[in-house]
């Protein structure tokens, strides 16, 4: 079975983190994002992608939705206008027809510009590093550029935990060898399709994180009746997502 992409979206409010104190939150849309958005899922084995780096306007940078980091103004001015110089050429981002993408994520690069608007490019499997080159020379600098100041904001940063999570479910089309009951107090996941997404905050999002790991490469099995199993995971929100 090929793996299946689904798209998902996100909310926009303001909320408290873990230790009591406001979570450095911007309600506005970064001023650079790199996502890998929605789930991935084929026998045995779930993806759910965290956005690998994320900017704000107030210079807080967040990567793979675990860390945050302020970053010196310009670090965040040089990526944004670097990504927003790459993007804004259209000849950067034609991917090379002999190199094509198999079974593997859309990047999505968003960026604002000088007048506030704001510029996405969809890049197939830029993320990876791009070892069959099949992307102009711009396109791959960027990623470096982009994949230093990540490694940068993980090394150096602190936790990211607000009091809201992402969870991600997917319908089973069997019977797994081994299902836990799904956790009381949860949220019933949607299975009226193949995936879904929930945005919990407060109260049942401490619940998912205690009872649901994440960040598994095979995703823990839930049964939700007699005869329907799901498997789940879950990833922090960003500010944004709030």
């Amino acid at each position: 079975m090929d793996r299946r992409t689904l798209l998902g979206a996100g909310g926009a409010i303001a909320v408290v983190g873990l230790t009591g104190a406001p979570a450095r939150a911007a309600v506005r849309r970064p001023i650079f994002e790199w996502t890998r958005p929605g789930g991935f899922f084929f026998p045995g084995e779930g993806v759910l992608t965290p956005p690998p780096l994320a900017i704000y306007d107030d210079n807080t940078a967040y990567a793979d939705a675990s860390a945050s980091l302020p970053l010196r103004p310009r670090q965040a001015e040089s990526l944004r206008a670097h990504a927003a110089e790459v993007l804004g050429d259209p000849r950067n981002l034609v991917r090379d027809p002999d190199q094509p993408v198999r079974d593997r994520p859309v990047d999505h690069v968003s960026v604002r510009l000088e007048d506030g608007t704001f510029r996405t490019a969809e890049l197939e499997g830029w993320g990876d590093g791009d070892p069959y080159r099949a992307f102009p020379e711009p396109v791959r600098a960027l990623d470096k550029h982009v994949q230093q100041l990540r490694r940068t904001v993980l090394t150096g940063g602190e936790p990211w935990r607000p009091n809201a999570i992402r969870l991600a479910t997917v319908r089973l089309d069997h019977e797994p060898d081994a299902a836990a009951p799904w956790p009381a107090g949860l949220p019933w996941p949607d299975t009226s399709g193949l995936y879904a997404e929930n945005d919990l905050h407060g109260r049942p999002a401490r619940l998912a994180r205690r009872t649901l790991p994440a960040g598994l490469p095979l995703w823990p099995a839930y049964r939700t009746s007699p005869v329907e199993f799901v498997r789940a995971t879950w990833r922090h929100l960003l500010p944004h997502e709030l």
